[in-house]
Formats: C-alpha cells, structure tokens, sequence
C-alpha cells in the first residue's frame, strides 16, 4: 500500500517544485511539471531495498524546520543583546559532544545546523569506529551541560524526521540520560 501511495506523492511534490520555480499558477506550467515529473520518475531508478532501514516523517520534518527556526531567532537575539551591550562577556569554549547515530545524512544535517546558529560552530567531527563525537565552539559554553542537552535535542528531532527508528529511540533514550546526569550533579553540587 506504501508504494502505491508514493508515486502519486513523488509525482505531486515535483509538480509542485516545478511550478514553485517557474513561479506561475497557469495550467500548462502545471501540465509541463506533470510530464517532467513522470519524466524523472521514470528516467530516475527507485530502489526501495536501499532505503528500507530510513523512513521520512513529514510531521517530524516540519517541527525539525519549525523549532530550528525557532532556535535561529533564539539565538540572533541573544547575539544582538551582546552586541547592544558590550561589557557582559562571553564564555567561549570547544564542547565534545557524543553522539547517538551513525548515520552521515544525519551527523550533516545537525552539524550544519549548529553551524548555522549564530554563536555556534561545528569544528569537527570524530568518527571512532562505531563512535561519533561532534566537536561544537560557542560563544556561550558556561554550561557545558546545556550545550551538550542543545545538541542531542537537535539530534534526537532530526533522528525523527529522517533516522530510523532505533537511532530515533536510541537519541531520545542518549538525551534523557543526559538530562538525569547532569541532574545528578546539579543536585550534588
């Protein structure tokens, strides 16, 4: 039933991205995306065996996409307010951060997304085998703790939207963990 249902989708989002880039609504930009998009399909091998392991929320993608956005203005703001008021100072430092996945697609998608926020910036990323840390520079490191917990956060929503679902639990599981450590010491503290 999947795979009836994902030609009809494929054919609908490349109509759709055709007509988005011709920018006009008309019915022959429609027809003509219609024919390029059953062209692509049909020139494009499909092979459902090297994706059966990976799964795409749409749900999940959109709330990766809407609480992104929602830390890219968190974050421009917390940088405008340095700049508006000098003085208060940074605490700039390199935080190693494990993480859950293995998947390249993903450790990509989150690295450049912490590249993509303003005061963050992916330095590396360390593959140990089957271990994989991700090295983040901030401009505000204080707490480590809650830079690692913004980082796993971001892993654990793009392991939603586009991991399979063991990484996904596996994630979420890395991230609560964490949570109850850093807990832990808060409170012995």
């Amino acid at each position: 039933m999947r795979l009836a249902l994902r030609l009809p989708a494929v054919l609908l989002g490349l109509t759709v991205l055709w007509v988005a880039l011709w920018d006009d609504i008309s019915a022959a930009n429609v027809v003509g995306g219609l024919l390029v998009a059953i062209l692509v399909v049909w020139v494009v091998p499909h092979e459902p065996a090297a994706h059966s392991g990976a799964h795409f929320s749409l749900f999940y993608a959109l709330r990766y996409v809407v609480l992104l956005g929602w830390k890219l203005l968190e974050s421009n703001l917390r940088l405008a307010w340095e700049i508006l008021t000098p003085g208060i100072g940074t605490h700039t430092g390199i935080i190693a951060v494990p993480m859950a996945c293995g998947s390249d697609d993903v450790v990509t998608l989150v690295a450049n997304s912490i590249t993509l926020t303003p005061g963050t910036l992916t330095v590396e990323v360390l593959r140990d085998g089957q271990d994989l840390t991700l090295y983040v520079h901030g401009m505000y490191t204080r707490d480590p703790e809650a830079v690692r917990h913004d980082v796993l956060q971001l892993e654990a929503w793009a392991l939603r939207a586009f991991g399979t679902a063991d990484e996904a639990e596996n994630a979420e599981l890395g991230l609560a963990q964490h949570d109850a450590a850093a807990r832990d010491i808060e409170e012995a503290e």
